[in-house]
């Protein structure tokens, strides 16, 4: 009988048929059990670029995993690859610096992405991706991409429709507090924020508040819960029009060397 070695269980070809299915270079593309073999490797020439874009008025609605898609699919209908990671179900080495909440628009989203191709000409990569994302995905310059940072905090500009005088008033009443705590409830947790902690300083400009929201160890506070306890605040009901991320701040991570840090 042919068929290669026989298994304990009598069968023919099963262990020839295993070894070569383990031994065969394989990978999975993003999100799926598909398998395809002779993928690019981050390893195999590939060149780390960071790219800033601003994401405007109807694309602010997306999701981070769905902006995340939406690069993926925009970079390949440019004509660029992406380089996949390594293991048991490689994905594309992609990355957004800070998740931007629903609803939330932005003028300074990083995006790190991996792109197989000994170097690329990044204005022209703007232009292409210009050309293939919708409307609302703004790219607005790319990079070179330098040792990996850490995100230490955001800038955001809320746009109030309420009258001055109350807006003043509750800045000046958020500002005098010692402590603002908002509850945040999700499946998996029960707590309370103290939002004075994280956003110390917002600062007044017209109808519209500039706040940076600090990034610790320990948490941050969302954009939405400044809302919420500039609403304590008031005297009077704030509504508000609009939220944008107007910068990601970030700092060089640590690098660990023994038993101590250096930046």
């Amino acid at each position: 009988m042919s068929g290669g070695r026989v298994a304990p269980n009598g069968r023919p070809g099963i262990v020839d048929g295993m070894a070569a299915a383990i031994a065969a270079p394989v990978s999975a593309p993003f999100g799926t059990g598909w398998w395809r073999p002779n993928a690019i490797h981050p390893a195999a020439h590939a060149v780390r670029i960071e790219f800033r874009l601003a994401i405007r008025d109807r694309a602010r609605y997306l999701s981070h995993l769905e902006m995340v898609d939406l690069l993926l699919a925009a970079l390949r209908r440019a004509g660029y690859q992406v380089a996949l990671s390594h293991g048991m179900r490689p994905r594309p080495v992609i990355s957004l610096a800070l998740a931007r909440g629903v609803g939330v628009a932005s003028e300074d989203e990083h995006c790190t992405v991996e792109l197989v191709g000994d170097s690329h000409d990044l204005d022209d990569l703007v232009v292409r991706l210009a050309a293939t994302c919708p409307r609302g995905v703004v790219p607005l310059e790319a990079c070179l991409a330098g040792p990996k940072t850490a995100v230490t905090g955001a800038t955001y500009r809320i746009v109030f429709d309420a009258p001055g005088e109350t807006l003043a008033q509750a800045v000046a009443a958020y500002r005098a507090a010692s402590e603002l705590l908002i509850p945040r409830r999700s499946p998996k947790q029960h707590r309370d924020v103290d939002v004075r902690r994280y956003a110390p300083e917002p600062q007044l400009d017209g109808d519209a508040v500039i706040v940076q929201i600090a990034i610790y160890d320990d948490g941050s506070a969302k954009p939405s819960e400044v809302v919420r306890a500039l609403a304590s605040c008031a005297p009077d009901e704030l509504a508000v029009a609009g939220i944008t991320r107007l910068a990601v701040h970030t700092a060089p991570k640590p690098v660990r060397m023994g038993t101590t840090e250096t930046t």
